[in-house]
């Protein structure tokens, strides 16, 4: 079953030395608190929005965060692979907010942005939910809500069923874990993209491109921050090591755990999935009109045994439609979760 594979997963010491398993990390004495451990001089460059980016550390990793609002933890993770374009600044426009009626937290997954990995780690998701449990022991959160968009989501599914005891909600965007159309029309349009030599110019091209109002979602100070990122040494490093890794996704990977979800799932979660019309990734480069094959899928898995699924559907948005209408969808997840907070 996938808790147990992911509670017995190896993960490399702080030091690079060896490997331990997960049993041995339990019995260790973790850090309280995270305790910004670096010249925050370091990450101001890459804030934006007027936000203030913080770098902690989180089990001998730095860790880049962006913190504001008191009440509930929720916990934001972006999407994206291999990438540092995708960072918690995907979540730059949401994050006050939100902070309005909870803690925030917009993390930079492990491995993204600011935040670092282990020598010799293979990238997979269940290190990256090994990690966000990390997070939350750091900050002595024993529950949060947890939100998460497309290989976050995934990363956010993982983590609530290896640690259901520890979600209050989970929210999923832009269908992370599977697309039954693997040949979308943004593959067509990714394509393209890449035929770009500037790898900027390409990488904008790509993020334009799953987006629906593509005049606005994304802005120069965005690209800005994410290159300046990756001209950090960190990511010289991270970014050869990502690319070797073994991707997961497809029926190869997914298959089993979206047949474990319609049999066993988390019956008592309660689950939003969010998704946008004309998101580019689940629309069948043979389709003449969206269709959201993928996301009813995925809803149809999710709402097998569990009666608190329900699905948010946007028109006019793409892959990223908490970017792209941050105002509804921050109303429609204050709301969501208040809802169940009363039950």
């Amino acid at each position: 079953m996938l808790h147990r594979s992911i509670r017995t997963n190896r993960v490399n010491s702080r030091s690079g030395k060896g490997r331990f398993s997960l049993a041995l990390f339990a019995c260790m004495t973790w850090s309280a608190l995270i305790a910004p451990a670096y010249s925050q001089d370091l990450a101001a460059p890459s804030a934006v929005n007027g936000l203030t980016a913080t770098l902690g550390e989180v089990r001998g990793l730095r860790t880049r965060y962006y913190e504001a609002g008191d009440g509930e933890p929720l916990i934001l993770l972006h999407g994206g692979r291999l990438t540092v374009f995708n960072s918690a600044n995907m979540w730059a426009r949401n994050v006050e907010g939100l902070a309005e009626n909870f803690h925030v937290f917009a993390l930079d997954r492990y491995g993204y942005g600011m935040t670092g990995a282990y020598e010799d780690d293979d990238f997979t998701y269940e290190r990256e939910v090994e990690f966000l449990r990390d997070f939350l022991d750091s900050r002595k959160f024993q529950k949060a809500h947890i939100v998460g968009n497309s290989s976050g989501a995934a990363v956010a599914l993982l983590f609530a069923l290896a640690y259901p005891e520890r979600v209050d909600t989970l929210t999923m965007i832009a269908v992370g874990p599977h697309t039954p159309d693997m040949f979308s029309k943004a593959m067509i349009m990714r394509e393209a993209c890449n035929n770009i030599a500037d790898s900027q110019a390409a990488w904008s091209c790509w993020m334009q491109a799953m987006t629906y109002r593509s005049d606005a979602t994304f802005d120069a100070a965005f690209f800005a921050a994410s290159e300046y990122m990756k001209s950090l040494p960190q990511w010289q490093s991270i970014e050869p090591r990502k690319i070797r890794g073994e991707p997961q996704s497809g029926e190869a990977y997914w298959g089993p755990h979206l047949e474990r979800i319609r049999q066993d799932g988390v019956p008592d979660l309660p689950i939003m999935l969010v998704c946008g019309l004309h998101d580019n990734l689940d629309w069948g480069a043979g389709d003449a009109a969206p269709q959201m094959k993928g996301c009813l899928s995925f809803l149809n898995a999710l709402g097998n045994n569990n009666d608190r699924v329900k699905l948010v559907a946007y028109n006019a948005a793409g892959h990223f439609p908490y970017r792209e209408l941050p105002e509804q969808f921050n109303a429609d997840l204050t709301s969501f979760i208040r809802y169940w907070g009363n039950r």
